[in-house]
């Protein structure tokens, strides 16, 4: 007994090592890039590692891997598309030659965001193909139902067996160039002629009293008067 548990120990700790080698040459394009909670991978129905806040990220060089989020989000980058979970999420996630599969069980929906800003939300028991070609991406519904919002804020519904083609190109950020500032001419620094008009001084006006001579009027008697 002690033996079959341990050689199902060592058969798991292999599959682990294959599923999260650290080869880079090998790596698929699935890239975990974030974690706010407890999220189990898994692999063919078992869980080969938890990941929680803090811990390394490992690098994911399956084709195919799992997730089931316990509690909190997680974040799952492959082939330039982010795919958005929370809470009660379990999804799978698969890459080949530049087609995406994003497949999703029961539980909570699913979003996936491609390169030019389209989400697409994934529904329960839902899964959805993406096929880059020639800067299209090709968005088509496998099983299930998906809401598709542009990046402009159109909503549409996609069914199974449907096929809507985006770009995949991001859309280009608009700019505002400021408005030319036109140049002003500064007036020629010349000193022009001007007339320098002299103050006028009024002068007062000559005095117009002519002094008088007081004549004292004589007291002598006159020797011929009586």
């Amino acid at each position: 007994m002690k033996l079959i548990k341990l050689l199902a120990v060592v058969a798991l700790t292999a599959f682990s090592v294959n599923a999260f080698a650290q080869a880079p040459a090998a790596n698929k394009g699935i890239k975990i890039t974030k974690i706010t909670g407890t999220v189990n991978i898994m692999k063919d129905g078992q869980v080969i590692q938890t990941l929680k806040p803090g811990d390394t990220i490992p690098e994911i060089t399956d084709s195919k891997i799992s997730f089931s989020v316990v509690n909190g989000t997680v974040e799952v980058e492959v082939n330039g598309k982010t795919v958005s979970a929370a809470t009660g999420s379990n999804f799978s996630v698969t890459t080949s030659n530049g087609q995406t599969n994003v497949a999703v069980a029961a539980g909570t929906p699913v979003a996936v965001k491609t390169e030019s800003g389209n989400n697409v939300v994934l529904t329960s028991n839902s899964e959805v193909k993406m096929v880059n070609n020639n800067g299209t991406v090709s968005i088509s519904m496998e099983k299930g139902t998906a809401v598709m919002t542009s990046a402009s804020g159109q909503t549409q519904t996609v069914q199974v067996g449907q096929t809507v083609q985006v770009t995949s190109a991001p859309a280009p950020a608009v700019t505002t160039a400021p408005a030319p500032v036109e140049a002003t001419e500064e007036p020629a620094n010349e000193t022009a002629d001007t007339e320098v008009i002299a103050p006028v001084v009024v002068e007062p006006p000559a005095t117009t009293i002519i002094p008088t001579e007081t004549v004292l009027e004589s007291t002598e008697v006159s020797g011929s008067n009586p």
